[in-house]
């Protein structure tokens, strides 16, 4: 059945008629934000963040070292990528539609393959030839609060989607599931589903509702325990609902609201004994909305905080939870590295504190972020924030563990991106971190113009012993500002050298994208089974 098809179904003359009038009163209210001919992000960077088109069977060609003969499986990264443009709306850098570049390595060769993740936002904004559906970018000035209590609520019911989380972008994160499924991630939607055929080329199955179990949005980390099988996850939806829960066999087993303020709430993390969410000091007001400040704003007054649910516990409910304050109003993005030491819990994470008139960003009021030690004593109920040696000297985000250690697996190393001065997105680099040193290990710089990403760990063998927790590689796209061109690199994890092992010439360009992942082998040949 074609989306064509199935909106036939569904929308009669009545409908189309208020989409009509509902799309006059958007475009007058677009009229009043002042929508530019190009959004600035997508100038800076040398244009690092504008749309690409999709591809496939895009070989990738060896310009400096040699292929590793111990790489197998697939890199997996998605971003947004808008399908309309330039945009006739105010568009933030997250308002893309998913997008997902696959680089499959096999047989000593690597070839890139992508494509749009087709969800039904994507396939209505298609028919319909324009944007559609709000945009973070409008929520901006009175027009943008004008749009959140009028326009906003209608539209997904006049696009003939049934279900708000079906209107999502699947455009920050990618998940492999126990059960062998790939699943891309947005704040707003359940996990879309999609699958890749034998030469990794991707196509897209649909919103995950676990055999009818999910009925909210997930957000766009969930966490892993290889180990158990099972899946944990966090979720706000702003203004309404806070919440968790865990999935187990394809699931969802358990789901207990949240008492927790509208703050930003992106990442949350695991260790063997519990679940941690946290609540962090960015607060979402509408107040903000019409004073045109970003859509989340540092409150100095709100420490961070931790709510913790104790595995063990049994069923997952509201008063299982209990929360730990810290000493201090800091944020947290992205968390790194969790595990149980005794009687506490250790985080490292990058933090970011409060810095006065920084409101450039997405996140209004934060300075930017630096690795720490978080210590989170759950008998004493107190947070202990511990410097890292090394740490001050470099402002960094999108950190990362092997992926086989999440859920409090011990492991020595761990990896960030290094972030330059200026745009949000200017990676400019790559550091290695040593949790028992406690220190920073290592930096690799790229060249002079040069910026990457998230840094994926490549294991080239299974966990086993402190001596294999760097055994592998760091992958990545970079893109060079000077020449306008993109490779794939591929650095050795455990020397660090700054000169790749492989470097790739991509025949077209790559936008910046947001997070990524690696399947081995194992798990490539897993996934083309569980189809």
């Amino acid at each position: 059945v074609t989306f064509e098809n199935m909106l036939s179904c569904v929308d009669g003359g009545v409908r189309s008629v208020r989409r009509g009038l509902l799309s006059a009163v958007d475009r007058v209210l677009d009229r009043c934000q002042d929508v530019p001919s190009e959004p600035s992000w997508a100038k800076e960077l040398a244009g690092a963040l504008r749309p690409v088109e999709p591809g496939k069977h895009i070989e990738l060609i060896v310009i400096s070292g040699s292929m590793p003969k111990d790489i197998g499986g697939a890199f997996l990264r998605v971003g947004p990528n808008p399908q309309h443009w330039p945009p006739k709306k105010r568009t933030h850098v997250f308002d893309g539609d998913g997008f997902v570049h696959v680089v499959r390595f096999a047989d000593g060769k690597a070839v890139l393959h992508r494509d749009f993740l087709e969800t039904p936002r994507y396939e209505f904004e298609k028919w319909y030839g324009r944007e559609w559906f709000p945009r973070i970018g409008e929520f901006h000035g009175k027009a943008g609060l004008a749009k959140i209590l009028t326009v906003v609520p209608k539209k997904v019911k006049l696009s003939g989607i049934q279900k708000d989380y079906e209107a999502a972008s699947a455009n920050t994160a990618i998940n492999f599931t126990p059960d062998g499924k790939l699943w891309a991630h947005n704040q707003s939607g359940t996990p879309f589903t999609f699958r890749l055929d034998k030469d990794g080329v991707p196509s897209s199955v649909g919103y995950d509702d676990l055999s009818g179990t999910l009925q909210h949005p997930v957000s766009a980390h969930p966490k892993i325990d290889q180990r158990t099988g099972e899946i944990f996850f966090h979720n706000t939806k702003l203004m309404k609902e806070k919440y968790a829960g865990r999935i187990v066999d394809g699931k969802l087993t358990d789901f207990a609201e949240l008492k927790m303020a509208d703050g930003f709430h992106h990442d949350m993390f695991i260790t063997e004994k519990y679940m941690v969410v946290v609540d962090g000091s960015m607060r979402f007001t509408p107040k903000g909305v019409v004073q045109k400040k970003p859509l989340w704003m540092f409150d100095e007054g709100q420490k961070l905080r931790f709510g913790i649910y104790p595995r063990s516990s049994g069923k997952m409910t509201s008063e299982a939870f209990f929360w730990i304050e810290a000493p201090v109003a800091a944020e947290i993005v992205h968390t790194c590295y969790a595990y149980d030491e005794g009687d506490t819990i250790v985080l490292w994470s990058p933090l970011g504190f409060h810095e006065e008139g920084s409101e450039d960003g997405i996140l209004g009021g934060m300075g930017s972020s630096r690795m720490h030690r978080l210590v989170i004593d759950v008998q004493n109920k107190t947070v202990e924030i511990q410097k890292v040696a090394g740490a001050e000297l470099h402002k960094t985000e999108f950190p990362r563990i092997r992926d086989d250690c999440i859920g409090g697996i011990k492991v020595r190393y761990g990896y960030s991106g290094l972030q330059g001065e200026g745009p949000e997105f200017n990676f400019t680099g790559i550091l290695k971190w040593d949790f028992e040193q406690v220190k920073l290990d290592k930096v690799i710089q790229f060249p002079e113009g040069v910026i990457g990403g998230e840094p994926v760990f490549l294991p080239t063998e299974k966990k086993n012993g402190s001596g294999t927790d760097d055994a592998g590689y760091i992958g990545l796209f970079l893109w060079n500002q000077n020449t306008s061109q993109s490779t794939f690199a591929v650095y050795d994890a455990k020397t660090f050298s700054p000169t790749p092992v492989v470097e790739l010439s991509v025949p077209r360009r790559v936008n910046i994208g947001f997070h990524a992942l690696w399947i081995t082998e194992e798990q490539f040949q897993q996934h083309l089974k569980s189809q």
